[in-house]
């Protein structure tokens, strides 16, 4: 009787953990840190200049960042994801391996794949 409890109790664990996956909606390359980066030290450069010359340099310094992101093969991606309670919330990670429909589990910051 006992053996049959905990074999429940185990297959209880194993399907809850099934249901209660993230599941990735789209995947998308992104280049905000850098270009947030890029952008902060533009918008310090150009205040040189003044209030305008802080916002041209903002912007600059914004495509600059993004490409120099790109460039120095520094990308990450961005995860649209649907959380087991139904909204949807964003992850950044330089982490690329998950694909779309996958169903993943979040622990912190720590994204790992559902064994399928």
């Amino acid at each position: 009787m006992k053996k049959l409890i905990v074999a429940a109790a185990s297959a209880a664990i194993l399907i809850s953990a099934t249901v209660h996956a993230d599941e990735i909606l789209e995947v998308h390359p992104d280049h905000a840190v850098g270009g947030g980066f890029g952008g902060l030290s533009g918008f310090m450069v150009g205040a040189v200049g003044g209030p305008i010359g802080a916002l041209v340099g903002g912007g600059l310094g914004w495509l600059l960042g993004s490409g120099v992101q790109d460039a120095a093969g520094l990308e990450q991606t961005l995860y649209v994801v649907r959380k087991d309670d139904g909204s949807i919330d964003r992850i950044r990670s330089s982490d690329g391996s998950f694909l779309e429909g996958q169903h993943i589990r979040r622990d912190g910051a720590e994204i790992t794949a559902m064994r399928p």
